[in-house]
């Protein structure tokens, strides 16, 4: 079982190692999102995931166990035996002095909704209740929000239909072999029996009984069953505590995406972007209308600033395409600067499931305290790709718009079967087993493409160590010219990668002319990875004699 921790929350506020780990476990345990009766990772996984000593852990587990919070049984490991009362307060380490939680408190003053998102409200009326997913009102608007414009130097973008994140290098023809291309996963790992039976279980459910509302179709939020079961997940796994009232089904991290672009922006507003990035995000900002701020990554991800802006689109637990992991000081600063401004972070955790080593970060979404983050998810990654099931948790103010918007354009959720199917996947534990298996293959593959990286004659790429993800991201070490001959000899190998350049943007807008490749490795086996490598290295040999 993997588990996410504040740990490095605690860390920030000067405890030692051993007290931030106490810490954050018992926030878990308090919180609820660790139950009475579930087990604790052992020592040794736990140690691994956050560099601890074996010996710190167990300290730790021993302190909680002499305060009743947890159980040990010889043999099985340790156990929670805390029961938590349903009292609706969250726990916050101790920082409130006993008095209400910041979780607990209404958030403040939203975000000015987009100019179409008003035409809609006037032009429609609300349907039924058992749409809604949040009863409580909205928060008024705030009205500086509303008058916000970019700062100086902010660009315009023209974005090409061609210039999809899959596309390949080359020209129009295909390569021969399309070795490295990024985004794709191994269908061949995908367990096809035991996802047949949730389908056709799912059918007979649905033939034989109406659905979870009475009705013979799931409403715009989606199942309820599935987003419970999402809820569960991301309490586990990512830390965050969320309703299932919180939770919108959409038809992948896109759509939501979109969605929100669409309710928080217009011509007046102001988008934060980083640069580079998801040139999806770029795509669905410039449809609105809005100006488009490009926030420049380094080494570490995106640089925050106080950008005079309402909305930024981010990718902190792996940055698109870079692979920076976003540090725990960088986050806070973002969510001082969404408090300070009035504005919203969209967290895009567009691959957080696959990860192999290294300690897991924190999500904005978990260290949240005012409500001004929306977290994107989806399964296309780690089901298969035709699978268009994602879903979006807003703060509270926020979700009764989004169903809003997004029941006009489908009043009845789409997928039906498929959304029944998944949470049934999903409650049965077939779906953490599909993972667990899947990162134990993919992590093995990440290590044979280094291998091969690091074996490239002259070294022509440079690169840190993806720890996660589907891709690992390369900068050219050599001259454009030398990098546009190269990609012209690789494809004359048979070897193919996706071009990083294209999701630069210069402050006029163009597409940038820094060298740049993702290569990507989960779809390939070791053996498949070491002779593209191969085919690589024979190119790059024959693009460097000339």
């Amino acid at each position: 079982m993997e588990i996410r921790l504040s740990f490095e929350r605690y860390l920030q506020q000067g405890k030692g190692k051993k007290e931030a780990l106490y810490e954050s476990l018992k926030e878990l345990i308090l919180n609820g999102r660790l139950q009475s009766g579930e087990r604790l990772p052992s020592s040794r996984k736990l140690s691994e995931l956050y560099g601890l000593s074996r010996g710190t852990v167990s300290a730790v587990y021993d302190m909680l166990y002499a305060e009743g919070y947890v159980k040990g049984e010889h043999g099985s490991g340790t156990f929670i035996s805390y029961f938590r009362a349903g009292t609706g307060s969250v726990y916050d380490g101790g920082q409130s002095n006993g008095k209400t939680s910041p979780q607990s408190l209404p958030a403040e003053p939203p975000a000015a909704m987009s100019s179409w998102y008003r035409r809609l409200e006037a032009a429609s009326v609300p349907r039924a209740a058992r749409f809604a997913a949040v009863s409580s009102s909205p928060v008024p608007p705030s009205a500086a929000a509303s008058e916000r414009f970019c700062a100086a130097g902010s660009a315009s973008f023209s974005h090409s239909a061609a210039d999809t994140d899959n596309a390949m290098i080359g020209t129009l023809q295909p390569p021969p072999v399309q070795l490295f291309a990024s985004g794709q996963t191994d269908f061949r790992l995908f367990p096809t029996k035991e996802w047949k039976q949730s389908l056709h279980a799912s059918v007979r459910e649905l033939l034989e009984r109406p659905l979870e509302d009475g009705y013979r179709e799931l409403p715009a939020a989606g199942s309820l069953r599935l987003r419970e079961a999402i809820s569960a997940m991301l309490s586990r796994e990512r830390g965050i505590t969320a309703a299932a009232e919180q939770i919108v089904v959409t038809g992948g991290s896109k759509q939501g995406l979109a969605l929100m672009l669409q309710l928080l922006a217009d011509e007046r507003s102001c988008v934060v972007v980083e640069n580079p990035g998801y040139s999806g995000t770029r795509e669905a900002a410039a449809v609105t209308g809005a100006s488009i701020l490009y926030a420049e990554v380094d080494e570490r991800g995106i640089m925050p600033s106080d950008w005079e802006a309402a909305l930024a689109a981010v990718t902190p637990n792996r940055q698109f395409p870079t692979g920076a992991v976003l540090p725990a000081s960088r986050r806070s600063e973002l969510l001082d600067w969404a408090a300070r401004r009035g504005a919203i972070l969209l967290e895009d955790d567009y691959d957080g499931e696959f990860r192999y080593t290294g300690r897991p970060g924190e999500p904005l979404k978990s260290m949240d305290r005012s409500g001004r983050v929306v977290y994107l998810g989806s399964f296309s990654r780690t089901m298969y790709s035709g699978l268009r099931i994602g879903y979006a948790i807003a703060p509270d103010w926020l979700v009764p718009k989004l169903l809003r918007a997004k029941t006009f354009y489908e009043p009845y959720a789409s997928g039906q079967l498929e959304q029944l199917a998944l949470a049934r996947f999903l409650q049965e534990g077939r779906y953490a087993r599909h993972l667990g298996r899947v990162r134990r293959q993919y992590r093995k593959r990440l290590a044979a493409l280094h291998r091969g990286l690091e074996k490239l004659p002259g070294k022509p790429f440079r690169w840190r160590p993806a720890h996660a993800g589907l891709h690992q991201y390369a900068e050219w070490t050599g001259s454009e010219e030398s990098y546009v001959r190269t990609l012209e000899t690789a494809r004359r190998y048979g070897v193919a990668w996706s071009d990083g350049r294209k999701y630069r943007v210069d402050t006029n807008g163009a597409a940038s002319s820094t060298p740049g490749a993702l290569f990507g490795f989960a779809h390939l086996t070791e053996q498949e990875i070491e002779q593209g490598m191969k085919r690589l290295a024979e190119a790059v040999t024959a693009a460097a004699a000339g």
